[in-house]
Parts: structure tokens; sequence; C-alpha cells
């Protein structure tokens, strides 16, 4: 899940390292406490999601490579991969490039190769952010009442409604030319000192309000952040770890995501930035519909749903995680000419 925001930030080269950057290094997290976002009893399992990340991107990436290899084994199934998840095969130069793109950022960030303008902060819980009403009073970056002076020259708290810096988060204009109240409402960062603005959830947090809500990634702040939710962490229909379900003819390929595919997920929206990862779907039925009508631009949108496919961060996903159940041999040691798949959405045996 994405936080919209209208920021830019960028990504940096740095020098090529000789191993994995580790996870507080990628991430400013805090692993002595619980408390406010803290992930220390989370450590080792963030550990494990870092670890499948990697592996991952680095089986998206295998596939584009092996569908641009003639001469692969995998060849032909390779360039299935990409045309059922992206309508993306080498023919077609600008969605490959946009899919190799997409992975390659990941992967790069992942590698520590280049890095965020500011080094993102990791939460295991949005209890990092409180709460708080458009008129309340505003803070500034050092968690100072912003002051404002009267034409009497009389200094007066201002509240977070009335600051200029926010009018694009908290008010509109109407088409005839009046101006209302937004849905969204102001969230402080005690950490950040900055404001995050979102909807309200009938009184309640993004984390709370619903046990579908896994993970969100904002960068309205700098820097950015990712807020992985508790059911995050014990979401019952997916795999504890990558590989532990073993494939079945016509298993779901929504039954064999891990866990830590929520992190995957939230990377593309950090490292690509949120405005570029649009959530389209989280359903790989509703996105095999959208790529029925690839050319139809849907309302409000100024791209096709083929484009939006291309980046939505979920699409990544189911792609990652089907090639990499292809590229095993684990549970079909006796007969190495084929592989179980998950091209078409259900687990199948192919021949390579």
């Amino acid at each position: 899940m994405r936080i919209p925001s209208f920021l830019l930030f960028g990504l940096f080269a740095v020098p090529v390292l000789t191993a994995d950057p580790a996870l507080t290094t990628l991430f400013v997290v805090k692993d002595q406490t619980d408390d406010q976002g803290g992930c220390m009893s989370k450590i080792d399992t963030l550990q494990t999601w870092l670890t499948e990340s990697r592996t991952l991107v680095a089986s998206g990436l295998k596939a584009i490579s092996d569908a641009q290899d003639s001469s692969a084994t995998t060849y032909n199934v390779a360039r299935r991969y990409l045309a059922a998840h992206f309508q993306a095969d080498p023919s077609n130069a600008d969605a490959l490039a946009t899919v190799q793109g997409y992975l390659t950022q990941v992967s790069d960030f992942l590698s520590g190769k280049t890095t965020l303008s500011s080094t993102p902060r990791l939460y295991c819980s949005d209890t990092w952010l409180t709460k708080l009403s458009r008129d309340d009073v505003a803070w500034d970056s050092d968690g100072d009442v912003v002051m404002q002076e009267d034409g009497g020259g009389v200094s007066a708290p201002i509240a977070i409604e009335d600051v200029d810096e926010y009018d694009s988060e908290l008010w509109r204009t109407q088409k005839n030319g009046k101006v209302v109240a937004t849905k969204n409402v102001p969230y402080w960062s005690a950490d950040l000192k900055e404001y995050v603005f979102d909807v309200n959830y009938n009184g309640k947090t993004y984390c709370t309000s619903s046990a579908k809500n896994l993970g969100a990634t904002q960068d309205q702040t700098i820097p950015s952040t990712i807020t992985l939710c508790p059911s995050a962490f014990t979401k019952t229909a997916a795999v504890a770890t990558l590989g532990a379900k073993t494939p079945a003819a016509g298993m779901a390929i929504g039954d064999i995501l891990p866990r830590g595919a929520t992190f995957y997920h939230e990377l593309f929206h950090l490292v690509l930035g949120t405005a570029e990862t649009p959530d389209l779907t989280y359903s790989w039925v509703d996105q095999q519909n959208r790529l029925k009508e690839a050319t139809t631009i849907p309302d409000g949108d100024d791209e096709n749903y083929g484009q939006l496919v291309r980046r939505n961060p979920e699409s990544y996903v189911f792609f990652s995680v089907g090639y990499w159940y292809f590229q095993q041999t684990t549970w079909n040691s006796d007969d190495t000419s084929k592989r179980w798949a998950f091209q078409s959405g259900a687990g199948e045996l192919v021949k390579i």
C-alpha cells in the first residue's frame, strides 16, 4: 500500500560493495524496543525477509535474461512468464524496459549499489504516528508550536489546517471554485518531526482498521518510511517463508506467497516512489482481467491498464515468486526435465 505524495526523491550511486549491506545499513530501525514502531522482537524475521527479497528480485531479473537468451533451456517458459504477467517480451521493447528497470532499481538498492537521498525508516507498527485533528495547533520541524502574528502584531498559535504548506493535503478546490476540506487528517511523527497526511480510517489507524492492511510506504516525509503492520507478521493465509509450501497442480499462486512478500511489495513503493507505483490491484485474477483490456485507459488516468500493471508492485510479487518456484528442482528431482511453474496463476508441471 502506498500513501501518495507529490514529493520527488532520487537514487544516488555509491561505490560497489563486496557484500550486501545489512538491514540496519539500508534502514534506520528501532531494534532496541517494540514501542513507537520499534522492531526489536521482529529483527530476525526482517532479516529473513530481506534475504528473501534479494532472492526474489534476482529471480525476476533472471527471468528477463532467460527470455533474452534463445539458447537457454528456460527460454520459452521465461517468455511466457513475461507475457502472462506483464504482456512484455523481447519483441515489446518499451514494456520489457519498464519491467527490467523496476526490478533493477530495487536490486540496486538492496545490494547497496544505489541509495535513497536519505536513509529510509522501517517501522513494525504504525504507533510511530500520532493522529491529530486538522484544527490542532501546528508544530514545526523542532517540535515547537508554530506562531503567527495578526494584524495588530500579536502572535498566536496557528492551526495545522491554516499552514500554507499543507493546503494541498487538507483542502481542494471544486469545479465551481469553492474550497472544501479533503478527507485527510494529520498524523505527527515525533521521530521525524514531520506530518504525514492520510485518511481517518473511521477513527482508527491504518494498521488497526483492518487485519487485511499489512504494510504502507509513504514519501511525504524526508526520509521515506515503510510501515509493516503487526498482521504482516502473523498472516495465516501466507506461507511463513519462501518455498515452505510444496507446489501442486492447480494450486493458486496466491497460496504460495510468503509473508515476506509484503516487504518485497513495499520496496517497490520505496525505491521507485509512490507516484510511480500505484496499487492497481492485489489480485492475480483482477490483474489478468486488466491485461485483457490492456489498451484501455481507465477514467481519471492517463495510462492504459497494460502500463498500470507494469507499475503495480503486486505484479512483481507474483512474477518473482512464480519464477523462483520454476527455478527450483527440489520438488521434481525424479524428472529434471520438468519443473513447477505458475505462469498461468496456478501450479503446473512444465517441460523445459
